[in-house]
């Protein structure tokens, strides 16, 4: 499920409490952390899978193998990450969120992706985001 947010343009000056900035690719470290954080915290998530699957990123799934770092459970492009500053979603300040998650059978899964697509979407306003949901299992 896709959803897309555009914010008005009412955004306070970068770097004031409140409002997640990201430069670096370090600081979209930091933000994908707190979003998987965000995500966990959605009542019917019982799992978050890396953002890419294994056979898409034959290329990720080999360097984590030898560095043995886990593969990113939530994928961020945007300024400062891998697709450049004006990345290929459009806008410079625009920010794309993909997360893979396993749904519990007591809520619906449209219904829990919908809630966790909002909590990212409010966590990230003002900053205009793209959010990409996708349910891999459902059950737990």
């Amino acid at each position: 499920m896709t959803e897309f947010m555009e914010a008005e343009n009412t955004s306070p000056a970068a770097g004031q409490a409140g409002v997640p900035t990201v430069t670096t690719p370090a600081g979209l470290n930091d933000l994908a952390g707190e979003l998987l954080g965000i995500v966990q915290a959605v009542d019917g998530v019982h799992s978050v899978y890396p953002a890419q699957p294994l056979w898409q990123s034959i290329a990720g799934a080999a360097m984590a193998a030898v560095t043995g770092e886990a593969l990113p459970l939530i994928a961020l492009n945007g300024p400062g990450g891998p697709a450049g500053p004006a990345g290929p979603a459009g806008p410079a300040d625009m920010l794309t969120v993909k997360v893979r998650i396993g749904v519990e059978g007591s809520r619906p899964a449209p219904e829990v992706t919908r809630e966790a697509a909002g909590a990212i979407r409010k966590y990230l306003h003002p900053r205009t985001a793209v959010v990409e949901i996708s349910v891999v299992k459902l059950g737990s």
